[in-house]
């Protein structure tokens, strides 16, 4: 039986969209025609059988690789055994962004869901709360199971923050990993991206779009995968503008960086020089 043998496995607002467009741009991969299948793991919104995941694939044609990308994947090490025991065969990739950041992402598009108040400080948003936030950030907690179930052969990780600054090398280092030719570098200009809107685009996301993810789930998939509604979602961000960096105070900085002092280390020991430097907005 044909297998999906490609996986973004995450990391949550750390460049997967970023990531799924580059792939799904080369003519020997297929990407699925719904980006987060959420197939493995204990969330498993997705489809209910191994024949409804398969349907999402094209199998019949001659691509040499059939992936998806689901970014709750890398949170459960045990994702790991069970993609393994799916097709061992797999390639896997994980995005990485500065830990920091990461988080400062994820809390703004909390205020977009709704599960974090859009006047709530993140030095509210964190006291009391489960740690979430924390979580996707500590790579090094979830990642290493990964690596070791699949060796450095089957496995790999790229930074965001590198392949932002050399998306060339990026896309040669992809093709390479996946031993396939390298074409030209995908029109940047082009590439979705999945930021956080501003103020004003969280409160019509929560009035408008909120409701028809919560009440109506396959009316959103259908508006996730639908180009109408993908362009109308992009106008609103140019007229209402996304989600502006803001300052760290020193105290909630110092925390942070005390707290993902492993997540740094682990980040350097993998190779990714990048994240000797100071954190960086985005």
């Amino acid at each position: 039986m044909p297998r999906v043998n490609l996986f973004i496995i995450g990391v949550n607002k750390a460049g997967t969209s970023w990531l799924y467009y580059l792939l799904s741009q080369h003519p020997d991969i297929y990407m699925s025609d719904v980006k987060e299948l959420y197939f493995f793991g204990s969330d498993r919104e997705g489809p209910g059988s191994l024949n409804a995941y398969h349907d999402h694939f094209p199998f019949e044609q001659s691509y040499r690789y059939f992936g998806e990308a689901t970014v709750t994947y890398y949170q459960e090490a045990q994702v790991a055994d069970d993609i393994h025991a799916y097709n061992p065969e797999a390639q896997l990739l994980a995005i990485v962004r500065d830990p920091i950041q990461r988080l400062l992402s994820q809390y703004r598009f909390h205020k977009q869901l709704g599960i974090v108040g859009e006047h709530e400080s993140l030095a509210e948003a964190l006291e009391g709360r489960p740690p979430g936030l924390y979580r996707d950030s500590h790579y090094e907690e979830t990642l290493p199971a990964f690596a070791e179930r699949f060796g450095d052969d089957q496995f790999r990780i790229v930074s965001l923050e590198a392949g932002k600054d050399a998306p060339e090398r990026l896309w040669a280092d992809l093709c390479s990993f996946l031993d396939l030719p390298t074409p030209p570098f995908p029109d940047a200009s082009t590439s979705p991206e999945n930021p956080t809107g501003s103020p004003a685009f969280r409160w019509v996301y929560r009035t408008l779009v909120q409701p028809i993810k919560t009440h109506w789930p396959g009316a959103y998939q259908w508006m996730l995968q639908n180009p109408v509604a993908r362009q109308a979602k992009l106008a609103l961000l140019r007229v209402l503008g996304t989600a502006e960096p803001e300052a760290l105070p020193p105290a909630v900085e110092h925390h942070l960086r005390e707290e993902f002092a492993p997540t740094y280390d682990y980040l350097r020991s993998r190779g990714f020089d990048v994240y000797d430097a100071p954190s960086r907005g985005r």
